[in-house]
């Protein structure tokens, strides 16, 4: 079991999916009540804040996951999610800084 889990790609797609599971989390836990999923993307557009929160959610999101995998000694699933981090944080520089 443990050798299926530990996999580069596992960790890919978690470290993918993370900062946007936790993204919409923070939407359902602050402003589910106030707004709709479509107002509160379209007001982190307008607003100019998506590379932030993104930012946000990709660094606590996949931190949380990277040093799971490195404590239950899941190397090849943490070098997945560091991958994954990597290629968020070139996508947040091209739109921060229009690359």
């Amino acid at each position: 079991m443990k050798s299926r889990i530990n996999s580069t790609t596992l960790g890919l797609i978690i470290g993918l999916l993370v900062p946007l599971l936790s993204i919409f989390l923070v939407y359902a836990i602050k402003f589910q009540a106030e707004m709709s999923l479509e107002t509160f993307l379209d007001s982190l557009l307008v607003h100019k804040l998506y590379t932030k929160v993104l930012a946000l959610g990709v660094y606590f999101g996949n931190i949380i996951s990277f040093f799971l995998f490195i404590k239950t000694d899941l190397l090849k699933a943490a070098r997945g999610v560091l991958l994954a981090t990597i290629l968020y944080s070139l996508v947040i520089m091209v739109f921060r800084f229009g690359m």
